[in-house]
């Protein structure tokens, strides 16, 4: 009888449940009830329609009904740097790449506009394909001070979890990277609350852009602010580095005492053993980011080697490309089998736990989200399978990795709240915010010079 019954406000009915719990999980046929934005019971469809009625109702059969996926690193108001007509021919290097286009045409002409309708758009795509929590570290050096609030009324229209940080830096002048962390102080103490689903970190661009002075400044302001910290490491050759600093970036950030559980290093491209052992040691976490190391011709991280460590490795991807998960997820599942001529590397489930419970890790929300879990906040999607075989427990996590896209994604919810429906988000006019992003694109190209 349904007053027998405990009303709820959402349940999700049918489809193979893939938990991504510690056991790795399944229950074909499964139901998850969701009240106040939180787990309160996952099992069967049988069991649960029994106990629980809802104020609405997903029906999932012959769908899979997984965590929603996490991306512990973006730069979302870099997509106004998609198919931009630059002259490639003249990039020789990632270093001309970043001085000859990236930093003049497109950092440093972000403003405050641009981040808040690039950051709807971005998170848009992302949402639609799945992702639901990001790292975002906002790259806008001449939009201070206030620019991180352009990016959290973003995301708070958009429904979309993330970690906030801007990327100080020294490389225009001291004074801007004094505005730099005052932003992230700034931020950190208005939003860091249990409750908030828009959280601050600090964020620091690189050892060769910050003075170490810089450095322990910010790693002093994240420990008394209970913040960690997002950097970029190793994403350059440690010749150059060892010019300017005397060392490798990881050894600096060692003897600067700044290496921690809360830091996630992003890139991690050149490391040699000793590097990775000691980010094993102090439990960095680490972002890897297999497309735009490509795109910068950077090279190929050493994760089969971290991971051997036990190092936290989750998934990030700049937004340089398509801004669907899955396709990161692959990159990150194929290249070090190729890299290293071995298939038996980087298994579905290691792939996928790095844009789930690891992605989560990452970010220090591994209590929170990136499971499937009685208790943590109800972030997950659902996918109906287009595959050419069926879809049981023992296939589940080799279909996601190898199956799936963001267009297979047909429900989103975010904190018990239903963002995507059917495929489209309910939070925003998609079509008017694709628009505006197109104009702020337009208007930065104007400003560089990359068009009349």
């Amino acid at each position: 009888m349904s007053d027998m019954k405990k009303t709820v406000d959402l349940l999700i009915l049918g489809g193979l449940v893939g938990t991504m719990d510690p056991a790795y999980t399944t229950i074909p046929d499964g139901a998850i009830a969701l009240d106040h934005g939180i787990i309160v019971e996952i099992g069967s469809r049988r069991e649960l329609e029994d106990r629980y009625e809802a104020q609405t109702v997903v029906e999932a059969s012959g769908r899979v009904v997984f965590p929603g996926l996490v991306i512990s690193h973006t730069h979302m108001p870099s997509v106004v740097g998609h198919n931009m007509p630059v002259d490639f021919s003249k990039f020789h290097d990632f270093m001309d790449l970043l001085t000859k286009w990236w930093w003049p045409d497109i950092e440093d002409q972000t403003t405050p506009e641009d981040i808040y309708w690039t950051t709807l758009f971005a998170s848009m795509k992302m949402l639609k394909a799945g992702t639901t929590c990001v790292g975002e570290m906002v790259e806008a050096p001449m939009a201070l001070p206030g620019c991180l609030d352009a990016s959290a009324r973003a995301l708070e229209e958009i429904g979309l979890r993330a970690v906030v940080a801007f990327e100080a830096t020294e490389r225009i002048s001291q004074e801007n990277g004094r505005l730099g962390i005052e932003e992230n102080l700034r931020f950190v103490k208005e939003r860091n609350t249990p409750a908030s689903r828009i959280r601050g970190r600090f964020g620091l661009h690189t050892v060769d852009t910050c003075s170490p002075q810089m450095i322990q400044v910010v790693r002093q302001l994240a420990g008394e602010n209970g913040a960690g910290i997002f950097i970029h490491v190793s994403e350059i050759p440690p010749s150059l580095t060892v010019a300017t600093r005397g060392t490798t970036a990881v050894r600096l950030l060692d003897q600067l005492g700044c290496l921690g559980p809360d830091v996630l290093a992003v890139h991690c491209i050149h490391l040699d053993e000793e590097e990775m052992d000691l980010l094993a040691a102090s439990d960095v976490k680490v972002a890897h980011t297999p497309m735009s190391n490509m795109l910068g011709g950077n090279g190929v991280s050493p994760i089969p080697d971290m991971l051997d460590r036990g190092i936290t490795v989750s998934i990030g991807h700049d937004c340089f490309f398509t801004l669907d998960t899955f396709e990161y997820l692959r990159a990150a599942y194929l290249i070090h089998k190729v890299h290293r001529q071995n298939p038996g590397l980087v298994p579905p489930n290691q792939a996928l736990e790095m844009v789930t419970s690891k992605g989560a890790r990452a970010l220090g929300l591994d209590a929170e989200v990136g499971s499937l879990e009685v208790g943590k906040r109800a972030d997950l999607i659902v996918v109906k399978p287009q595959g050419p075989t069926p879809v049981i427990p023992a296939t589940l996590m080799p279909f996601m990795v190898s199956d799936v896209n963001g267009r297979d994604v047909e429900t989103v919810v975010v904190d018990g709240r239903v963002v995507v429906d059917q495929g489209r988000v309910v939070t925003v006019d998609e079509e008017k915010v694709t628009r505006r992003c197109i104009e702020r694109s337009s208007a930065l190209w104007r400003r560089a010079g990359a068009i009349d």
